[in-house]
């Protein structure tokens, strides 16, 4: 049976874990980037990140598996502070908000599709039909502007009833 030094002890040189635990979550939050919003969930892409890697890490922590639960809850360490660090650096600098986060895309305008957008973001006129009714509106004319914001979700605004023709 293993000691606790040897159970929660590093195993590597806490700069390579540091190295590989920024690493590999910073190259994880460039990919999850091009992922579309509407695939990303209802979360941050950086949180939806951080939440996935310290469950693998948390696993192998548990069941003992490969590294060191001491490495391994280092390495958890590294991405909470870089998961907290990237969402403060997000707030606080605009630029590299836009940089990380969707940008929402309108796929209504004036009760028009717009199938560009909705192409580009792989929304079929069924969904957009489904999301109208479920906000209780019957036709497109009635849509002012539906947007699928950087969340995945689609906003909705009715038109005045004037502008919708009655």
């Amino acid at each position: 049976m293993a000691t606790l030094s040897e159970m929660f002890g590093l195993t590597l040189p806490l700069a390579e874990i540091l190295l590989r635990g920024a690493g590999g979550f910073l190259a994880l939050v460039a990919l999850v980037r091009v992922v579309p919003k509407r695939n990303a969930g209802h979360i941050s892409p950086n949180d939806m990140l951080v939440l996935i890697v310290i469950g693998a890490l948390g696993a192998d922590a548990i069941s003992g598996e490969g590294r060191s639960t001491g490495d391994l809850l280092a390495m958890v360490a590294v991405v909470l502070v870089l998961g907290y660090g990237l969402d403060l650096l997000e707030y606080h600098v605009p630029a590299l908000r836009r940089l990380m986060r969707h940008r929402q895309t309108l796929l209504i305008k004036d009760g028009r599709f717009q199938r560009r957008n909705m192409r580009h973001e792989l929304i079929t006129e069924e969904e957009m039909r489904s999301a109208m009714r479920l906000a209780g509106i019957g036709s497109v004319e009635q849509v002012r502007e539906a947007v699928l914001e950087a969340d995945g979700e689609i906003s909705l605004m009715r038109r005045k009833q004037e502008e919708a023709g009655g």
